[in-house]
């Protein structure tokens, strides 16, 4: 992998002209329809489905909060593993905006090296709120269910899902990186939902602790 320059809009095999975007269908001189940015279109549906994600799990967190003062029935002790896979979460934006940054420069080495931390980190997490499933169950094991440890399971269950999504999208990126082909405006992509998610992440983890 080389480092390609000049070539903002598209690292490897891309189809724009230095500095400008892709050409689409109506661009230039000849009138017709309107020109076609398919990576605004894609950008503006992205924001739509994280503004649909922040309405669910808000409804979700507004739920937890609203039964907090019956909690002294249970206070469910977050699990250690939680706060590590939080941790790696959190830390693995930096190599997911290093690899944007990369992309940028067309660097397609720094694309595939940040983007492989990423999916790293990102698996890191989803093994250790497994175990903290599992930490939660042995704790509990007898014991009836309990609105709190159910909100748990369903919150970081609905978050573990869409994570796991990003990390596809992500191992897409490394195989399109590997043979030259992939776009700045995926990484683009790629970026803004990932760090979403370690900013969704966070706050879910911070309203769950309150008692």
């Amino acid at each position: 992998m080389t480092k390609l320059k000049n070539r903002p809009q598209t690292i490897g095999r891309g189809v724009g002209e230095g500095n400008l975007p892709p050409r689409y269908r109506g661009d230039g001189e000849s009138g017709g329809e309107p020109p076609y940015d398919r990576f605004q279109m894609a950008r503006l549906g992205l924001y739509i489905f994280l503004g649909a994600l922040t309405t669910m799990f808000g409804a979700l967190a507004v739920l937890y909060l609203l039964r907090v003062p019956a909690r002294g029935d249970f206070a469910l002790e977050m699990p250690k593993l939680s706060w590590l896979g939080t941790a790696a979460l959190m830390l693995s934006s930096i190599p997911c905006q290093m690899a944007l940054n990369a992309s940028r420069a067309g660097d397609l080495r720094g694309v595939w090296r940040g983007m492989l931390l990423t999916l790293l980190l990102g698996a890191v997490f989803l093994a250790l709120q497994s175990g903290s499933w599992s930490e939660i169950a042995r704790q509990l094991q007898g014991a009836p269910t309990h609105f709190f440890t159910s909100m748990f399971y369903v919150i970081s269950a609905l978050h573990g899902l869409h994570l796991l999504g990003g990390l596809v999208f992500v191992a897409g990126l490394l195989y399109y990186t590997q043979q030259q082909r992939v776009q700045l405006q995926s990484v683009e992509l790629g970026a803004i939902y990932w760090h979403f998610l370690g900013v969704l992440w966070v706050a879910l983890f911070g309203v769950m602790l309150v008692k």
